[in-house]
């Protein structure tokens, strides 16, 4: 499969209406940590956060479908506006297909961002298979477009902001922080911007 050009990528963006994404090696850059009392512990970076936030405010869900269960992801996305987390399995096309369902939505309108190859087989269903710059070679070869940053750096941030640079979004995004600065918005980023 060849990489899309930018203006490709920045096209199929215009049409997805649906962002999944994995946790290990996409959302963190795929280290589990334990602690000396056995408990996972897992590195999340803010500016992901925010991107789940501003995923909602331009009204794009977002999906985390990820092999493993851990209580440290599902404590991450207690906090965070997510449409559905779905834990420990490892077949991510039928958990996509059920959101999909539900929303209305085709696989030409999602777009994907997995890292291993584990997500390879949602990476060919989608309309946008999106890869981190640190993912598996063989994950790179089957992407439409692999992010400038590695899993866990903000990878699905620099997505999400793509999506809103391809809807000519960015006035909405702005006048929310703009507005919250003053007090007045509850939709827009909430604890993810320090």
């Amino acid at each position: 499969m060849a990489l899309l050009s930018r203006s490709q990528y920045q096209e199929r963006l215009q049409n997805v209406r649906l962002l999944v994404t994995d946790v290990d090696g996409v959302l963190t850059d795929g280290s589990i940590y334990y602690t000396e009392q056995n408990v996972e512990t897992k590195q999340f970076h803010v500016r992901d956060g925010s991107g789940f936030y501003i995923a909602r405010l331009i009204d794009l869900p977002l999906v985390v479908i990820t092999a493993r269960s851990s209580a440290a992801v599902a404590r991450r996305f207690s906090e965070l506006p997510v449409h559905a987390l779905v834990q420990g399995t490892f077949d991510k096309v039928t958990a996509c297909a059920d959101v999909q369902r539900q929303l209305g939505i085709d696989d030409r309108q999602v777009a994907y961002m997995g890292d291993d190859l584990v997500d390879l087989p949602l990476l060919r269903r989608v309309g946008v298979a999106i890869t981190v710059a640190d993912a598996h070679p063989l994950v790179r070869q089957q992407a439409d477009w692999i992010t400038g940053l590695a899993g866990g750096k903000g990878a699905l941030r620099e997505v999400v902001d793509d999506i809103v640079s391809a809807r000519g979004l960015w006035d909405r995004v702005m006048n929310d922080y703009e507005t919250r600065q003053g007090g007045a918005s509850d939709v827009g980023f909430g604890r993810e911007a320090d």
